[in-house]
Formats: C-alpha cells, sequence, structure tokens
C-alpha cells in the first residue's frame, strides 16, 4: 500500500513524457514543411540546425526515460522481495534497519526521478520557445525574400516590354534606385554611429572630470592610469531618452558657452541655420537650471548673458549685421521667457509640447524687464548706425538728383550750374537708386536675423521719418531748390519711396505717413501762387506744415524763368491772415534726431525646443542633451 502512490505517479510521468514525445515529432513535421515551402536558392543552415537540437533532445529525452524504466523496474523487484519476505514471515534476512534504508532509498528514488522531470520539462519549454523563436525568424526572412522575388519580377515583366534601348535605360534607372536606398540606409547607419560617438565622448568628458575633481588636478593623474580608466568609461551604456528640450552645461563651462555663443561669434557662420540660434540655446540651457531648481546658476547665465551681449555691442558700435543681429536674438530670447513662463496670457498659442516645457520653479519677470531695457538700447544703436549710413545720401538723392530726364532745363536761373556739378562729378552726390539699394540692404539683413516684423516697420518708419525732416530742413534753408522743378522731382522720389515700402510690404508701418510734411512742400512749389483761390487751396491743403514753414518756402520760391513771377509779399500777407489761428510750434526746422518709442509686442515662436539643432560649428560639445 506503501508504494502504490509513487506507481501512479510514474504512470502520470511516463504517460506525460510521450504526451511531450508527441509535440516534438508535431513540431519537427512543422519546421520540415516551412522549410520545403521556402524558394530553392535560401541556403537551408536554420533549417539543419534546427533538426541537429531537435534530435539531440531526443536523443537525451531516450536516455531519460531509459533511467526512469530502470528505476522503476528496480522498485518494482524491491516490492516484489519485500511482499515475499512478509508472507514467509522470515525476518532473518531483512533487519528492520535494512528495511528502514531500503524504503528512504525507493522514496529518494522517487523523488531523484520527480526532479529529473522538471528539469527536463524546463528544458524542453525553453528549447521549444526557442525553436519557435528561431522559426519566426526564418519565416519573416522567407516573406522579405519573397516580396523582393515579387518586386524583382514585376521590374523584369516591365524592362520585357520595352525596347532594347528602353531595356537599358530601365536597367540604368532601376540601379540607381538601388544605389540610392542603399546609399540611404548607409546614411543612417552613419549617423547613428555619429550620435553614438558624440554619446560616448560626452560620457568620456564627463568622467575625465570626475577624476580631476577628485584628485585635485589634472596633472595628477597618471597617461596610463587614465586611458585605462577612459577604455573602461566606453563600455558603460546609458539609456536613450527623448530629448526634452534642455541643454545642461557644468558651471566651470559658462565662460565658454559666453564666449562661443556671444562674444566670439560671427552671423556668417549661423546663417543657414534656424533665426535666432543663439536665443534658444540660451533659453535651454536656463531651462535646464530651472529643472534642478538652481537659481545661482539661473542667475549667473541670465547675468552674463546680458554682460556679453553689451559687450559685443560696444565693440561693435558701428555694424549693422551685428546690432541687428543681437536685436533679433535679445527679443527672441525675451519672447521665450514670456512664452515659458507659465502665464496662461503668454501660452494661448502654444502648442501641447511648448506647454510642457514652461519653466517651473523660477519666476524671470524682473530679467524680462532687463531684457526688454536691453533690446530697446540695441534698438537704438541700430537707427543710429543706419541713420549715419543713409543721411549722407538724402540731400543729394532727394532734392539734387535728376530722377526725371529733361528737368535740367528748368531750373533756376544761376543755380543751374551748382546742382549739375554735384550730380556729374561731386564725390558727394548719390542717386536714388542708391538709396533703395541701401534700403533694400537694411531689410534683407534684419530679415536674415529673423528680426521681428513689428521691429522691421518701426525701424523703416524711424528712417523715413528721418529722410523727411533733412530733406525737408534743407528745403527751407536752400533757395537754389525751391522751385517748380525741384517740386515735381521730389514728389517723384516720395513716390518711389511709397512704392518700395509697397513692394516690401511694408506699407501699414507708417513709414509713409512720416513723409507727409515733405510731400505737402513739393506740392506747394508745385501750385500757382496769385489769386485768393491758390492761398485758400494752399491752407486747406498744407496741413502737416507749419505757418512758419510755409511762408519760408514761399518766400525761398524762385521762379524758373524770367516769365514767371516771384510770390509777391501780399500773397504771403494773405496766407499770414488764413493761418494766424493755428497753434504752431515755434521751431522752423525739423528735430532729424528725434526717435518714436519703440514696441516689441509679444511673438511666440512656433519652433519646439526639442527639434533646435546645434551645428558643431559653434564648438558646444560639453553641452549634454536633457
Amino acid at each position: 500500500m506503501i508504494l502504490l502512490p509513487p506507481l501512479f505517479q510514474r504512470q502520470e510521468l511516463e504517460s506525460e513524457n510521450k504526451k511531450l514525445k508527441n509535440e516534438l515529432n508535431e513540431l519537427r513535421k512543422a519546421i520540415a514543411d516551412s522549410a520545403g515551402d521556402a524558394d530553392s536558392d535560401e541556403e537551408p543552415s536554420g533549417y539543419t540546425l534546427l533538426l541537429n537540437q531537435l534530435k539531440s533532445a531526443l536523443e537525451e529525452l531516450e536516455v531519460r526515460k531509459e533511467e526512469v524504466l530502470n528505476l522503476r523496474t528496480q522498485i518494482v523487484n524491491s516490492a516484489q522481495q519485500k511482499d515475499s519476505e512478509k508472507n514467509t514471515d522470515s525476518e532473518a534476512n531483512w533487519p528492520n534497519s535494512n528495511k528502514e534504508m531500503d524504503q528512504d532509498d525507493a522514496i529518494e528514488a522517487y523523488h531523484g526521478v520527480c526532479e529529473t522531470n522538471r528539469l527536463l520539462e524546463a528544458q524542453l519549454q525553453a528549447q521549444s520557445q526557442q525553436h519557435g523563436d528561431e522559426v519566426e525568424a526564418l519565416s519573416d526572412q522567407i516573406e522579405a525574400l519573397k516580396e523582393e522575388l515579387d518586386k524583382q519580377q514585376q521590374v523584369l515583366l516591365q524592362a520585357m516590354q520595352l525596347s532594347p534601348e528602353a531595356q537599358v535605360e530601365f536597367g540604368l534607372q532601376h540601379e540607381i534606385t538601388r544605389l540610392t536606398n542603399e546609399n540611404l540606409d548607409l546614411k543612417e547607419l552613419l549617423e547613428k554611429s555619429e550620435k553614438n560617438e558624440k554619446k560616448l565622448k560626452k560620457q568620456l568628458k564627463l568622467y575625465l572630470k570626475k577624476v580631476q575633481e577628485s584628485e585635485g588636478s589634472v596633472d595628477i593623474i597618471q597617461p596610463e592610469r587614465r586611458q585605462s580608466e577612459l577604455s573602461r568609461q566606453v563600455t558603460v551604456q546609458r539609456i536613450e531618452k527623448d530629448f526634452q528640450g534642455m541643454l545642461e552645461f557644468y558651471k566651470e563651462d559658462e565662460p565658454m558657452l559666453i564666449r562661443n555663443l556671444i562674444l566670439d561669434l560671427k552671423p556668417q557662420l549661423i546663417s543657414t541655420s534656424v533665426p535666432c540660434l543663439p536665443a534658444y540655446i540660451l533659453f535651454m540651457c536656463i531651462r535646464h537650471a530651472d529643472y534642478i531648481n538652481d537659481d545661482q546658476k539661473v542667475h549667473s547665465l541670465l547675468t552674463s548673458t546680458i554682460n556679453g551681449i553689451k559687450k559685443v555691442l560696444k565693440k561693435h558700435n558701428d555694424d549693422f549685421q551685428m546690432t541687428s543681429f543681437w536685436l533679433s536674438n535679445s527679443s527672441r530670447l525675451l519672447h521665450c521667457l514670456k512664452q515659458y513662463s507659465g502665464d496662461e496670457g503668454f501660452m494661448t498659442s502654444n502648442s501641447s509640447k511648448q506647454n510642457e516645457h514652461c519653466l517651473r520653479n523660477f519666476d524671470l519677470t524682473e530679467y524680462r524687464q532687463v531684457l526688454s531695457d536691453l533690446s530697446i538700447q540695441i534698438y537704438q544703436q541700430l537707427i543710429k548706425i543706419a541713420e549715419g549710413l543713409l543721411q549722407p545720401m538724402i540731400v543729394s538723392a532727394m532734392l539734387e538728383n535728376e530722377s526725371i530726364q529733361g528737368l535740367s532745363g528748368v531750373k533756376p536761373t544761376g543755380y543751374r550750374k551748382r546742382s549739375s556739378s554735384m550730380v556729374d562729378g561731386g564725390d558727394n552726390s548719390y542717386s536714388l537708386e542708391a538709396v533703395i539699394r541701401q534700403l533694400n540692404l537694411f531689410n534683407s539683413i534684419m530679415c536674415d536675423h529673423g528680426l521681428d516684423p513689428e521691429i522691421i516697420q518701426q525701424v523703416f518708419k524711424q528712417l523715413f521719418y528721418m529722410v523727411n525732416a533733412v530733406a525737408l530742413n534743407n528745403l527751407l534753408l536752400r533757395k537754389d531748390v525751391c522751385s517748380w522743378s525741384t517740386g515735381m522731382q521730389l514728389r517723384y522720389n516720395i513716390s518711389q519711396l511709397e512704392e518700395w515700402l509697397r513692394g516690401k510690404n511694408l506699407h501699414n508701418s507708417g513709414a509713409a505717413q512720416t513723409m507727409e510734411p515733405l510731400i505737402q512742400a513739393a506740392q506747394l512749389l508745385q501750385l500757382k501762387k496769385k489769386t485768393q483761390e491758390d492761398s485758400e487751396a494752399i491752407c486747406s491743403l498744407c496741413t502737416a506744415l507749419t505757418t512758419q514753414q510755409i511762408v519760408k518756402i514761399l518766400n525761398l520760391y524762385t521762379p524758373v524763368n524770367e516769365f514767371e513771377e516771384r510770390v509777391t509779399v501780399a500773397f504771403i500777407r494773405s496766407i499770414q491772415a488764413q493761418l494766424q489761428d493755428r497753434k504752431d510750434p515755434p521751431q522752423l526746422l525739423l528735430d532729424s534726431k528725434y526717435m518714436f518709442p519703440v514696441l516689441f509686442p509679444f511673438n511666440p515662436s512656433l519652433i519646439t525646443l526639442d527639434t533646435v539643432h546645434i551645428p558643431d560649428i559653434l564648438h558646444l560639445n560639453f553641452l549634454n542633451k536633457v
């Protein structure tokens, strides 16, 4: 009765082994069928490997089965001997000590068989899983080869339908396409390798810094030891994380960051990159300092950035391109501080990804005010540089140069020689085309640097006001240009500038409106100046000119020939009488240095920070993407 449960267990194990053997036979048959369906050109190495592994598994199973049978025979024989001894009541040959030992051996053998079967079952399951994976991989390869074969057959059928010359061309085109695809694959592998190389270099540099900090200085580290440590560092594998639009840098790298990104940076180096790239890089560094809640790092970086920009602008105080570049970057950094501040008023245009990039720990409102003041200073420097380049051209181009051919014959008598000499041979003569070329240069530089359109409009509004003031002041002080022909020439030049504004989509900037006094002065020179009706027309037309300016132009007006009369004193007094109720400023001349207040309207960026690429030419390899 004691041996019945073990016998029952052995029967179960035997049936289970038979079941596993059947499953192995079915698996072998399935692999054979799968291999039979594959192309004849495919090498059978995978199939042979599977068959060998299955054969070895079956042989091992047979050996284990024989061991189980032997153990079962021994147990049955032992049980039969015990039963026979009990029937004969002979206990002389089977002492109690031996009987207990035999039962323990049997139980131990049974447990050994159970353990062996469990191990075999585990090994069989592992091998079955491995074989299943290999069969699946081979099946995928077979499918890929079938698809490639189908494509090749289609290409061959298409080629067979063409003429011999077309077949050659078609074959070349197909080969070019194939090589192109291979090149793209190789390029992708190359990019992955370069990316991995950069990551490993950063790890090497990080490890080297840790070694330097631990030992006190670089000189203490021996070359051999450093080389071995660096070699071990290469084997460290980091989990690749998604770029979250943050850049990490160490405190000791901050001077290098400011030098490479601000002090030594030339706008031409990054002309092909995204506009305002330095502003985005600086803000991503600020984001990481905010992310790790390091207020000292935020304060130090922003202070160094502002001081660095001021230093560059002081060095290049007459360079329009450099000033425009840093005006665009300063205003963009200001916009980024607003857009990612977490203030709902600045987040209305943000995408969900951009909202994830908002600052978490610090309120940088005070720094926004400092950046706003800095941007105003840069704007004023930009206007000063532009006015310095443009002002020498204005008088010659607007009042003296002959844009309309044929008007030289109607110049005021006595002044024709002076005007023609400046146009023909004078070193200080400029044409209107030169002014427009200069305006085009200003506009293209600011657009290339990504300066906000609203700021560009304010720049040209200021420049056109300066053109108006300088031209009108010269008109009020020079008798030789106060004539009908100058009025005609001046009106034509102004119309050309207005056309330029429309062509650059700047007609809504308010620049044309600043030219209104000069436009009315040109019309005043062309109007009749005899009757009471003429005086009334002048008073109703010249609303942008003061009474003093109107009277001054009428006094300076010079007839173009002897047939035209001068403006009479009675006509001038009639004008004064009609305009005496006006509350005009006392100044005769316009303030050419007057500057309109500048505004920097909030202009959020559509660029997400995690898409910004940092070119190698900036030498910012010490920045780590986070």
